[in-house]
């Protein structure tokens, strides 16, 4: 037996129940009227569990499979569970080797500057690059002198059944690199992915300084068309945020605010304030106000929710 029993970590079982009583008062078109429609929703739930194997020499084996639940849908046609990050693993001296489904490295170049991310008010709403992809080979070096990190992600392009695609959608058409430099007066990240799984090529700088008890970050995203030799209509558009928390009752407590602005289309802008308070450890209760706008689809939206958030 090259591992011995002992070596191998019982599976550690892990979650998160976020859960919010949202109101839809969007204004589809500037003619209509406000939906209010209140409704029970969950804000990307999930379950899994995760371990590792010493297997010596300096070498762990690390695995991981996770699922997002919807505990707030009883429609039986939609899937009860949705992948996320799942994979298999080897880390070492020399970094981290991932298998499976992943984050790119270019989604969390964002460094959680997204202060309102799974919910109505998520970044993915203004930019694209926000991807997980399956069949992905993921590398993380160790953090080397002064803070500094890079990783690696490649996985498969556009799918060669879309619609007017010509990628062929094979593994290692799609690459993802970030470089990250983290201390504790700053963290910031520089990334850029070529051939995305939807036919973009994105760049991205993330930031965030903190301040005493504030924090600031900032998310600039780049985005165009990879490939439209084939006819199809060339995309090319930025995206900036800017996120402002602040911890208060001794911090308990955390305000939130956001500005996005995005050229996607037309006057496209999304703002949100919000307020997190932590009741005991791993639960919180939050509130969130969230308004969107597009001169070019004349529309407005906005959602007001009060949730709880459970994590295990």
């Amino acid at each position: 037996v090259l591992i011995s029993m002992s070596a191998i970590s019982a599976p550690k079982v892990y979650g998160k129940l976020n859960i919010a009583v949202n109101n839809d008062g969007s204004d589809v078109t500037a003619n209509a009227d406000n939906s209010n429609d209140i409704d029970l929703i969950s804000n990307a739930s999930r379950l899994g569990f995760k371990g590792k194997v010493d297997m010596k020499n300096g070498l762990t084996g690390i695995y991981q499979i996770e699922y997002e639940v919807d505990i707030t849908n009883d429609d039986t046609k939609d899937k009860a569970f949705n992948q996320r990050n799942s994979f298999v693993g080897l880390k070492g001296n020399f970094g981290t080797f991932k298998l499976g489904t992943y984050d790119t490295p270019l989604k969390l170049a964002q460094l959680k500057a997204d202060l309102f991310n799974d919910l109505k008010g998520d970044i993915k709403n203004i930019t694209d690059g926000e991807n997980r992809i399956g069949s992905f080979f993921g590398y993380d070096s160790p953090v080397f002198g002064g803070g500094v990190s890079i990783s690696l992600g490649l996985g498969k392009g556009e799918d060669d059944e879309e619609a007017g695609s010509d990628l062929d959608g094979e593994f290692g058409s799609n690459i993802s690199i970030s470089l990250k430099y983290d201390i504790d007066v700053i963290k910031f990240a520089l990334a850029t992915e070529k051939a995305s799984i939807k036919g973009f090529d994105h760049n991205r700088l993330g930031m965030m300084i903190p301040a005493g008890p504030v924090t600031i970050g900032f998310i600039y995203t780049s985005t165009e068309t990879t490939d439209i030799s084939d006819g199809r209509d060339a995309v090319d558009y930025n995206a900036t945020t800017i996120s402002i928390s602040a911890k208060v009752a001794d911090g308990k407590g955390k305000f939130k605010f956001q500005h996005g602005r995005s050229d996607k289309s037309a006057g496209l802008r999304q703002t949100q304030i919000g307020y997190d308070h932590k009741l005991f450890k791993n639960f919180k209760i939050f509130g969130y106000h969230t308004a969107r706008s597009s001169d070019a689809a004349n529309s407005d939206k906005a959602y007001t929710g009060l949730g709880i958030e459970y994590k295990f």
